[in-house]
């Protein structure tokens, strides 16, 4: 179907054969790569001296001591922060509260709240029966809602169903309530940014789903998942990541279902193949990715730096790649690597964005490789 006049315009697609077209190292950072191993050997995995481990063994023990030493506060720590570790851990994830540690997740569904997190009643669905669940956005803050449905994509990747209660001012309402008013406000997304849009509607909606806006205007799962292929990768936030895991959710959902992968979804595979192409190209000889994501080779120094660009392109690598991926030695270095930059930074403090993305990313890869 053709977007409605009012619906946010994009560019033509990019040629992303262009993406990886030079090998320019990142300014500022060293012009020396490290040494290169040879094609075919996995790099062997050292765990501090230590009789080695399987790779899947390590990214169990990176998770449990990263979940064990590092801790949030509702009382200091912003929903920008909290939401990411419930990304990483789900239900898992722990925070104290004023009445002891609890699971974060838990503790929102209770009708808590903290900085950056302030639900509100939205719009008035089927009289009588539903009422909407509305999350402001704090752009550019790190303690709100960074993008529209961000939280909403969180809390679904956590695992929520639809009926779970969602308490909101004193009432009880459900995700399904939240989930309506996402789909109702879809016009608002002024930045076109869908990808959290997408998370939410792969995991609780058929790929064929279409719904009445608050514009009046019919829109799709099908629409979002065109639109975010359209943008310009380079353009994007974290070098287009976020938009292409949105992308591989609904890949991910159309090939659940058994429906056809022809048109829009083939279009929307390939893209996240040719993604993956270039992280592959581009990845440094010591496994990470490069400090320009997918775009073009970079490498640097700075550990901050890896662990925010190797974090991202692994957790989109997780999520876009097919089984021969995700068990290939290319894959298996890159997630030994993050292993090796997580170590080194144990004493640091880290921000939490960058940390708690490349552990989803850990997390999403144990899941994958362990069937």
């Amino acid at each position: 179907m053709n977007p409605p006049d009012n619906f946010p315009r994009i560019g033509r697609r990019q040629a992303l054969a262009s993406l990886a077209a030079s090998f320019t190292v990142l300014s500022g950072c060293p012009n020396t790569m490290p040494e290169r191993v040879p094609e075919g050997r996995a790099r062997p995995v050292s765990n501090n001296g230590s009789a080695q481990k399987t790779l899947v063994e390590r990214v169990t023990q990176t998770l449990d001591r990263e979940k064990r030493q590092r801790g949030l506060s509702i009382g200091l720590n912003g929903a920008w922060q909290i939401f990411h570790g419930i990304l990483a851990y789900g239900d898992q994830f722990e925070v104290d509260t004023p009445i002891g540690r609890r699971s974060a997740l838990t503790y929102f569904a209770e009708g808590g709240t903290c900085d950056g997190y302030r639900p509100v009643r939205g719009d008035v669905f089927e009289p009588g029966s539903m009422v909407g669940i509305r999350v402001d956005l704090e752009p550019s803050t790190k303690v709100g809602q960074g993008h529209r449905d961000q939280w909403l994509a969180v809390v679904a990747q956590a695992g929520t169903k639809l009926e779970t209660p969602w308490i909101v001012e004193d009432q009880p309402l459900r995700i399904a309530n939240w989930m309506r008013q996402a789909e109702y406000d879809v016009p608002l997304n002024y930045q076109a940014e869908f990808s959290w849009t997408l998370i939410p509607l792969s995991i609780y909606r058929p790929t064929d789903y279409r719904w009445t806006a608050r514009d009046g205007d019919v829109y799709s799962t099908e629409l979002l998942v065109e639109s975010e292929t359209l943008h310009d990768l380079q353009a994007s936030v974290c070098g287009g990541t976020h938009r292409l895991i949105g992308v591989a959710h609904a890949v991910r959902k159309r090939r659940s279902e058994g429906a056809a992968m022809t048109g829009l979804w083939a279009r929307a595979e390939d893209h996240l193949k040719a993604s993956i192409e270039l992280a592959r190209s581009n990845q440094n000889p010591d496994g990470s990715y490069s400090t320009a994501y997918l775009h073009r080779s970079g490498w640097c120094q700075d550990l901050g730096e890896l662990l925010g660009t190797t974090g991202h392109v692994v957790e989109f690598v997780a999520f876009a790649g097919d089984d021969q991926d995700l068990n290939s030695e290319w894959v298996a270095r890159s997630v030994d690597k993050l292993c090796d930059v997580l170590d080194q930074c144990q004493a640091a403090d880290l921000e939490t964005g960058v940390l708690y993305h490349a552990l989803h990313g850990l997390a999403e890869y144990r899941r994958r490789v362990n069937g």
